[in-house]
């Protein structure tokens, strides 16, 4: 499936800034960061939302809909998440929906403390191990 090549993509461009970024990050490093810091972290967020948006969004339902042949074409999103943690495909939908709601904090600039940040960015650096998981097991499906 062509979209698990574009999440694999994703993927590897979001482990690439991964690995340029001391982690845990702190409020002192996100005070003044470095150039290359600013640069990885916005690497690290914008390629953290593509890789949830594709999974989510695209990936997950051409799964259900394209590889195991299941009526989920027009069904709400709650609905292919519950489905497909059900087949075993996702280990939580309820951890899905934390991971979508940590795109979106990472998508958007709110005015906020570099400690607030620093929290973020912590907080969405296992999130990768578990997107990268979830990208496993779709692509032995393929």
């Amino acid at each position: 499936m062509a979209v698990l090549a574009e999440c694999a993509r994703h993927l590897r461009y979001l482990r690439d800034a991964q690995g340029r970024i001391s982690w845990p990050l702190t409020a002192e490093a996100m005070a003044t960061p470095a150039d290359e810091l600013v640069a990885a972290l916005d690497q690290f967020a914008f390629r953290f939302s593509r890789l949830q948006d594709t999974l989510g969004q695209k990936a997950f339902r051409a799964m259900l809909v394209g590889r195991l042949r299941e009526p989920y074409e027009d069904r709400p999103m709650r609905d292919v998440l519950d489905r497909l943690e059900g087949l075993g495909l996702l280990p939580s939908a309820e951890r899905w929906e934390e991971i979508r709601a940590t795109r979106n904090t990472l998508a958007h600039d709110y005015p906020d403390t570099p400690s607030q940040r620093a929290a973020r960015l912590n907080l969405a650096r296992p999130m990768v191990d578990e997107m990268a998981a979830i990208l496993a097991t779709l692509t032995a499906l393929d």
